[in-house]
Parts: C-alpha cells; structure tokens; sequence
C-alpha cells in the first residue's frame, strides 16, 4: 500500500464495536467480501464479550481469568459520532464492570448460565482520554476458563510490515446476505501494512499498527495472530467497509500485560503463564501454585473467627447468616441479567 500523497482524512475511520458503525455510508466496494470468514471452532480462546451498558465486542483469553480487550468495548466516547478523530474524540470513565460479561462459546448464547461474570476492568495507569493510542483493556474474570488454553501475547518481538496475521471474531460478516454477527469466525493471510512511526502519514500512533483487511463491527477487541497463533494486535478501528483496521499494538504493552497476568495469579493464588515470568519488580507468591493454608482461631461460642463480616454474624445463626448472603449474592447477580436482557434483546433484533 502506497504512503505517497495526502494522508486519508481522519474521519473515514470508526470504532468496530457492533453498533459503532452501522449507519455509516458505505464506500464504493462495499459489495466485495470484506471479512468472509470461515467457522472458527478451534479458537475456543477468542471469546465475545457482551457489554449490557451498550455494544457487543471480541476478546482473547491470554490467562485463566483475564481477556485482553478493546478499551471503548467498557468505555463510551464523549463523542457521540462513531467516527474517530485523532486527539479529538475522548473516552469517558470505565462503564460498570457488572454489566460486562464473556461469552466462551463459538456463539452468542441467550442462555444467562453461558455468561461469564467481570470482577475488574483493568487499564494501564496514568492513560490520557483519547481513544487513539490508549484502546485496549483487560477483563478480570470472577470465575477462571480452565477448560481452555489461553492464548499467548507475543510480548517482546514487534510486528513488521507485510507481517501475515489471521483474524478472529464475532462481528459482522459482510460477505454474506442479512450480514450475521455474533458466530466465531477467521479469516487468514492478512498483511501488516505498516507498524507505529512508519505510519507517518496515517492516523495512527507510535503503538498501532494498520492491516490491509480482516475484522468488521463487533470484532473490536478481537486479536490479530501471527504464523505461530501468538496474539499481535488487538482490534480497534477501521475505515467504513472494514478496510484498512487500525490494531492496538500488543508488544509495545508487554510489561503491562505481564505485570497484570501476575497480579491476577497471585489474586488467587495460581502460577502465571509462561509467558509472564516473575521478577523482582513483579514478584510471584512463594508457591503459588499451592493452597494457602487459613490460620483460624476456633470459638466455643460459635464457627471459626475466618473474616470480620463471619465474625459479626447477627443473632440468628451463622446457618442463617449464609443464606442471606447467598441470596443477596443470587439477587445482585442474576437480577442484573434480568434488567439487561431485554437491552440485549434489542441489540440483537436490530442486528438481525
């Protein structure tokens, strides 16, 4: 791809959450395949995620309870206007993390037991507001995958022109009549046109980099793999008819993403993946990989003395005092199901 001649106006470019690029006009080969995609049932790790505040996104799971993402799949522009305009078009604050949740199936499920609750949002620190360079997130899970093989981002070797890259993702496929959205698909033997400064003359920044094809709307936050499945690029914009996709550049983030896969295991206590070695700066928990055993100190009066809110348990019994929690906990989370299904329901029939 020529970088002779002006730089391609700022605007032509658009987030590719599911609904960000709907009523844009299409361009001239809107009619050509864009993404057409085939099935992707071995990529069990590429997952969707289903924001329940608005919008429907990609996502790959680099650990057991962590999915790196696209950051305005969990934060919406103050900029209404789906278009993106470099140092122009901002983030508002993190939505809920309560209304995302992820999908690991190759479908979108309407079934509430196939969802995945996010216990954290996680971004790097000290980010600016502005979409272009500072668009990726990732989820912490409440509960671990364990039956699938996270993916491994590839943290320390930078992509390169006319690199080929594969795209996966749930979004929209164009090449198909109705344009269906919400089914895993790949596509392959993408190229790399060009990596951070080398793209002076496009809208990009020193850690994006752009494709020549691949993802649609609702593949944001989806992952770009390299030859060997390693994750290069996370999704975030593109031109109107999927073209030319900008990508969130993955080793330029290498110690952010190691730094946050420790966090993660020690949280709980687990090993990190290989990919993530601990450190003297991000040190693990000595035998992670084992139980923590809990110092109790029994009572007569009544159970073990494990937390404050167990140790404060009211009048009618710790039995009952399990129960309430049980059902509070039962409420909060499957009440906010019940208030955003029939959001979602919307979403979908307009999709459709």
């Amino acid at each position: 791809m020529s970088r002779s001649g002006p730089a391609k106006p700022a605007r032509l470019l658009c987030v590719l959450a599911l609904t960000a690029c709907g009523n844009a006009e299409p361009t001239a080969n809107s009619q050509q395949p864009i993404f057409a995609g085939t099935l992707a049932p071995d990529d069990i790790a590429v997952v969707a995620v289903v924001n329940f505040s608005g919008g429907q996104c990609s996502g790959s799971l680099i650990a057991p309870r962590l999915v790196l993402t696209a950051r305005h799949c969990v934060a919406k522009t103050a900029d209404k206007d789906p278009q993106v305009v470099c140092g122009k078009t901002p983030f508002e604050p993190a939505d809920s993390h309560g209304a995302i949740f992820v999908v690991p199936l190759p479908q979108i499920s309407e079934d509430p037991n196939d969802y995945v609750a996010v216990s954290e949002i996680r971004m790097p620190e000290s980010l600016g507001d502005d979409l272009c360079g500072t668009d990726v997130a990732l989820l912490r899970l409440e509960s671990p995958l364990p039956d699938i093989t996270p993916l491994t981002p590839r943290v320390e070797e930078p992509v390169t022109a006319n690199e080929v890259y594969s795209a996966v993702g749930f979004g929209i496929d164009e090449s198909l009549a109705g344009k269906p959205s919400g089914v895993r698909k790949r596509a392959d033997g993408f190229q790399v046109v060009c990596n951070g400064a080398d793209c002076a003359v496009r809208d990009v920044r020193d850690n994006e980099w752009i494709g020549n094809g691949g993802p649609c709307s609702g593949d944001s936050g989806g992952p770009a793999l390299d030859a060997s499945g390693q994750v290069i690029g996370v999704v975030s914009r593109g031109k109107t008819g999927c073209k030319e996709p900008v990508f969130s550049d993955v080793a330029t983030r290498g110690a952010w993403l190691k730094a946050e896969a420790i966090a993660a295991a020690n949280l709980v206590p687990e090993a990190p993946p290989d990919w993530a070695p601990c450190d003297s700066v991000t040190p693990c928990i000595a035998d992670a990989t084992k139980p923590v055993p809990q110092k109790v100190s029994p009572k007569d009066d009544g159970p073990a003395k494990t937390s404050c809110a167990v140790s404060r348990a009211p009048a009618f019994g710790f039995l009952g005092w399990l129960v309430m929690l049980g059902a509070a906990w039962y409420g909060a989370r499957y009440g906010l199901w019940r208030n955003h299904r029939s959001r979602r329901s919307r979403t979908l029939s307009r999709l459709r």
